[in-house]
C-alpha cells in the first residue's frame, strides 16, 4: 500500500494547508475541460500494475497508473479485450484517465460506454482514507452506485488508485470494410446492420466515405461482408479515430462534439466525421458557438480549442438543477476543494 500512502498523506497535507492539488496520470487528457496553473500535481502514472486477473471470470482489476497499452497487451495474451475501445492518445495514456474522463471508443454503441464495463473502484477521499466502491463480481447490488458516479468525473471527486473491470473474448475474426457513399445511404446501411443480428461493433462516415467494423465469428462477418460489397480496410483506422490521430482532427484548433440522437437531423451544420451510427458528431473550427440556435436535443463539448478563438463552455452548460446536483455531489466528496477544482466548470469549481 506504499503507493496509497504516499497519495493519502499528500491528500490531507494539501487540505491542512488550504491549497488544491491535479490529480494527473498520464497527461494526455489535459486538453478536455479546463487545468488551473499553479496547483500541485499528484501523479498516478507510477502507481502501475495489475492487482488481480481472472481470465475464466471476465474480471481485471488494475492500477489507475497501468498505461492503455499495457493491459490492452496483457488481455490479448489471453483472448480477451475491454469491449468499450478505451482510447489510447499515446504510450502514457493510462486506464485511470480513461475511467475518469469517462471516454469510450468506437465499440460504444454496439458494447457499451466505459462506465458499463466498471465494477468497482478504490479511491482515496479529502481526508486520506482509502475506500472501495463497487464490487468485484459481475452483480453488485450493494450500497450507492458511487464507482459509476466517478466514472467521467475528472477526478473532481476523488483520487481514483485502482479499478475492476468486465472484459469480454476477442472476436475470432475482426474486418474494416469500406464503401464509398452519400450520407444517406450510410445512414440506411448502419440502421439496416444495426436493425438485424449482425456483427457491426463500429461505424465512421466522413469524406463520403462509410467505414464500418465487423467483429465476431468468421462466418457471420464473412456473410455481412459480402452483403455490403464493399473494400477491406484497415483496423487500425478506429484507434486513430478514438484518439483524434486523423489528419481532420489534427489540422484542426477547435474541435467540437456532438453527442446526439441517431436520428436527429444534421441541420445545417457541416460535420466532419460522424461515427457511432450518427450518434457522435464532430465539428471543426467553426466561426462561432454551435451551441447558438442549435435547434436539436443532443449536447455539445468543446474537445479542443486554441485561446485566440471565441469563448465557450468546454462541457454543456448545466441546468438549474444539475448545477445544484453538482455542487451537492462536489462538497460532499471534497468539502475543502481540494481535488482538481474548476476541472470541468471553472466558475463553479466543479
Amino acid at each position: 500500500m506504499e503507493g496509497i500512502d504516499a497519495f493519502a498523506e499528500a491528500i490531507k497535507k494539501a487540505g491542512s494547508d488550504g491549497t488544491s492539488i491535479e490529480i494527473r496520470g498520464g497527461g494526455t487528457k489535459g486538453f478536455l475541460g479546463y487545468v488551473a496553473e499553479g496547483l500541485q500535481v499528484l501523479t498516478t502514472e507510477c502507481y502501475s500494475g495489475v492487482l488481480d486477473y481472472h481470465p475464466a471470470e471476465l474480471i481485471v482489476r488494475v492500477k489507475a497508473g497501468t498505461p492503455v497499452g499495457t493491459l490492452n497487451n496483457l488481455l490479448r495474451s489471453e483472448g480477451q479485450r475491454l469491449a468499450f475501445d478505451p482510447p489510447e492518445h499515446d504510450a502514457t495514456s493510462t486506464i485511470g484517465g480513461v475511467v475518469s474522463s469517462g471516454l469510450s471508443g468506437s465499440s460504444r454503441p454496439y458494447r457499451g460506454a466505459a462506465r458499463d464495463h466498471l465494477l468497482g473502484v478504490g479511491m482515496v477521499l479529502h481526508d486520506g482514507a482509502y475506500c472501495e466502491f463497487g464490487g468485484q463480481v459481475m452483480k453488485n447490488v450493494a450500497g450507492y452506485d458511487v464507482s459509476r458516479l466517478v466514472c467521467g468525473a475528472y477526478g473532481t471527486l476523488g483520487l481514483l488508485a485502482d479499478l475492476s473491470l468486465k472484459v469480454v473474448p476477442a472476436p475470432e475474426l475482426e474486418k474494416t470494410i469500406i464503401l464509398e457513399c452519400s450520407s444517406n445511404a450510410a445512414f440506411e446501411t448502419i440502421k439496416l446492420l444495426s436493425d438485424r443480428v449482425s456483427p457491426l461493433s463500429a461505424s465512421c462516415y466522413s469524406g463520403g466515405i462509410l467505414s464500418v467494423r465487423l467483429s465476431g465469428t468468421e462466418h457471420l462477418v464473412k456473410a455481412t461482408e459480402e452483403t455490403l460489397k464493399g473494400t477491406q480496410g484497415d483496423n487500425s483506422f478506429w484507434g486513430q479515430l478514438d484518439a483524434q490521430a486523423l489528419p481532420d482532427f489534427q489540422n484542426a484548433s477547435d474541435v467540437w462534439r456532438l453527442s446526439a440522437d441517431a436520428d436527429e437531423s444534421l441541420f445545417d451544420y457541416d460535420f466532419s466525421v460522424v461515427d457511432w451510427g450518427f450518434a457522435q458528431r464532430w465539428l471543426l473550427d467553426p466561426k462561432s458557438d454551435p451551441r447558438d440556435g442549435y435547434a436539436g436535443t443532443g449536447h455539445w463539448t468543446r474537445v479542443r480549442h486554441s485561446k485566440d478563438r471565441f469563448s465557450a463552455e468546454a462541457f454543456q452548460p448545466l441546468s438549474a438543477l444539475e448545477l445544484a446536483l453538482h455542487r451537492r455531489l462536489k462538497s460532499t466528496f471534497d468539502p475543502g476543494g481540494v481535488f482538481n477544482p474548476g476541472r470541468m466548470y471553472r466558475e463553479e469549481g466543479l
